[in-house]
């Protein structure tokens, strides 16, 4: 029987990577569910698979990778300061660093690489949770051959959090060689699929979408066609409220958040030492052939961390048969050693889109059950209501 293979240079969908699985290229600790695919979509998007937590966890005296011939156990073994069990739940304090090893195991092969990023509710936590492996001095990245264990490195800034075995922090990408599109292909894209709209769902011409190794997208702060004066939300300072991990909606915002209401002049500062949801002022509308990976951070657009958890699924904002098109995309903001003040329209990311390995069978959206399927504006994280 011959081994499956993605097509070159492109990204696994969820038919790929549930085919991936059953070869055991990533190994799953609950393999069963892929006979049933309203179990395995909850674990397997559109064009990544979520990792989730095992029982083990340490407390880190800070962040550390492994050299290359040095494994995770071994960071742990010098840099650990105490062990804990998560089966049945426990505290991850602000500020503190723990490293879990995870459920799931990779065995993937030469010009194979996995790429991590939080999910998006755990960036709107403003938790970083990064992926680490044995003998890769990198984060994020997993390059083939590899075969071995995974572990997260998880840091709760703004909040405590309560976690649990099997609750899924962060998500990975599987690619065969660089999916990246170029910046004539993404043109070609843009021709024809669209790609980026206005506030309204209206469709801006492709002359007008700036190209410049990826797509570039601005700052929405003066709100307009979002039924809110609110464009932004600042995190509480020193709050002390933990946040339960698995209490979707549990959560009142007002006692994490403080909202932000657009000013005349359309400006917002942005503090040091501070945590901001923002948004983009275009509306992004991906075809099920289409990826994107937000990147995290562009020294042309500041000194600003733009974004935590950057993988946007195909049939984000794309709705069928709709006249309306496109969701703008939350971006959880922290800034740099000192203050900024960003204006409206100002760029403030860069979007890479990616080539899918195959239409996915479930696209991001209501029918998948998708916690973030309509936005126009800044949205808070599916823990919290008002």
């Amino acid at each position: 029987m011959n081994k499956f293979t993605i097509r070159p240079n492109t990204t696994a969908s969820d038919l790929h990577l549930k085919q991936l699985i059953d070869q055991r290229e990533l190994s799953i600790p609950d393999p069963n569910i892929l006979n049933d695919p309203s179990l395995w979509k909850k674990v397997i998007q559109p064009s990544s698979l979520d990792l989730r937590l095992g029982r083990e966890a340490w407390i880190m005296d800070g962040s550390v990778r492994p050299r290359e011939h040095e494994s995770v156990e071994r960071l742990i073994q010098e840099y650990g300061v105490k062990e804990m069990s998560i089966e049945a739940g426990a505290d991850f304090v602000q500020g503190k660093t723990y490293i879990v090893k995870l459920q799931e195991i990779a065995n993937i092969p030469h010009f194979a690489r996995l790429r991590s990023n939080p999910k998006s509710s755990t960036g709107r936590l403003d938790a970083q949770a990064r992926l680490l492996a044995d003998c890769n001095p990198h984060y994020e990245t997993i390059a083939g051959p590899y075969t071995g264990r995974m572990y997260l490195e998880i840091v709760p800034n703004s909040f405590d959090l309560f976690l649990r075995t099997g609750d899924a922090l962060n998500q990975v990408r599987y690619s065969l060689g660089n999916p990246l599109m170029t910046d004539d292909e993404i043109y070609s894209v843009l021709g024809g699929s669209g790609l980026i709209y206005n506030k309204e769902g209206k469709r801006i011409a492709a002359d007008r979408v700036k190209i410049d190794g990826g797509i570039v997208l601005t700052a929405d702060l003066d709100g307009e066609h979002t039924d809110s004066s609110i464009i932004a939300y600042r995190a509480k300072k020193n709050c002390q409220i933990p946040v339960d991990f698995q209490g979707i909606g549990k959560h009142q915002l007002h006692k994490y958040f403080e909202a932000i209401e657009k000013t005349p002049n359309k400006e917002l500062k942005l503090e040091s030492g501070y945590f901001y949801l923002l948004s983009t002022n275009e509306a992004v509308s991906l075809p099920p052939h289409c990826a994107v990976e937000l990147s995290q951070f562009d020294s042309r657009a500041g000194n600003i961390t733009w974004h935590y958890a950057g993988f946007i699924d195909p049939g984000f904002g794309h709705f069928p048969n709709q006249e309306q098109q496109g969701n703008t995309v939350t971006l959880e903001v922290r800034v740099h050693n000192r203050a900024e003040i960003i204006r409206h329209g100002q760029p403030i990311g860069v979007i890479k889109i990616e080539r899918m390995s195959d239409t996915p069978l479930f696209p991001y959206g209501q029918a998948r059950g998708s916690n973030y399927s309509r936005q126009i504006g800044v949205r808070y994280g599916k823990h919290f209501s008002e």
